[in-house]
């Protein structure tokens, strides 16, 4: 995602540059395209540090509590969307893990993790909600009757 934001901002300035050179619009149209240029490149890195603080600390709340359940996580990813939680109940503070856990006798479950306060944030926060799958417990009561 840096890669890609990078690219489109140094392509964006090129392209700007090349603009002032075309039209002859001198040291002063210069100067206001390379700060436009900067005034974006600012923009995005505060943008994507602002992303990756919430996502880290979302990480560290999710393997405190993995870790206080006796859990080893397996897979832990950020979808686009909400899951299993209601986007109606998720703040835009909220961050939201699709998990894959291996419990200490070595039985896989997956579920939805929300991270942080509805009115906070995950920042300011360490609640979690977890909704497991279902089908798996499911089939691993099943199992075990079996």
């Amino acid at each position: 995602m840096i890669l890609i934001a990078g690219a489109s901002v140094a392509l964006a300035g090129l392209a700007s540059l090349l603009l002032v050179f075309r039209w002859h619009l001198g040291a002063e149209g210069a100067a206001a395209v390379v700060g436009g240029v900067a005034l974006a490149v600012l923009f995005i890195a505060a943008f994507i540090g602002w992303n990756w603080l919430f996502l880290k600390r979302g990480r560290i709340v999710v393997e405190k509590w993995a870790e206080a359940q006796g859990y080893k996580i397996l897979l832990c990813r950020s979808p686009f969307c909400t899951g299993a939680f209601s986007f109606w109940s998720t703040s835009r503070g909220q961050v939201v893990y699709f998990v894959t856990v291996q419990d200490v006798a070595g039985h896989e479950r997956s579920a939805w993790v929300r991270c942080g306060g509805f009115w906070g944030s995950v920042l300011s926060s360490d609640d979690i909600d977890v909704k497991w799958n279902d089908h798996e417990t499911n089939a691993a009561q099943q199992r075990a009757s079996t």
